[in-house]
């Protein structure tokens, strides 16, 4: 397991941005020399939950997250199709992916369909860990 590569989902990103945090973890992948990976379709959905009323509030600069993401990340370009991996939703199929595709030893979500597909995924993909926010940094804090 490439225990250096990650995948973090959009969930991941916008809970450090939305507390104002994101220098923290900036400097958890810094101090840990890790390769985090993105794509279009996370700054996509970065882009649309940053728009979401609820999180309007919050003050964040949509254009200066999208900043912090492009300069943290290594961008990769998923290849098409893909399968389906999280059967309640298919939107996050594209994390799974992307991780896969890059060969990254983690995922870090808070996504409620992601973690209950945890058991099935890491047991059908054993190089995969999937790792809540907390997690994560117990890893490195």
């Amino acid at each position: 397991m490439r225990v250096d590569r990650f995948v973090l989902d959009n969930n991941i990103w916008v809970s450090y941005l939305i507390t104002g945090k994101e220098q923290k973890l900036i400097d958890i992948i810094a101090d840990n020399d890790l390769t985090v990976f993105s794509c279009d379709e996370l700054f996509a959905e970065i882009r649309r939950v940053l728009n979401y009323p609820h999180l309007k509030k919050f003050n964040v600069n949509v254009s200066y997250a999208l900043k912090v993401v492009k300069g943290a990340t290594v961008h990769y370009t998923i290849t098409y199709p893909i399968k389906r991996y999280v059967p309640l939703d298919e939107n996050d199929d594209y994390l799974i992916a992307l991780a896969l595709q890059t060969s990254s030893g983690f995922i870090t979500s808070g996504d409620s369909d992601i973690l209950s597909e945890k058991a099935n995924l890491e047991k059908k993909y054993k190089k995969l860990k999937i790792l809540t926010k907390a997690e994560f940094e117990r890893m490195f804090v």
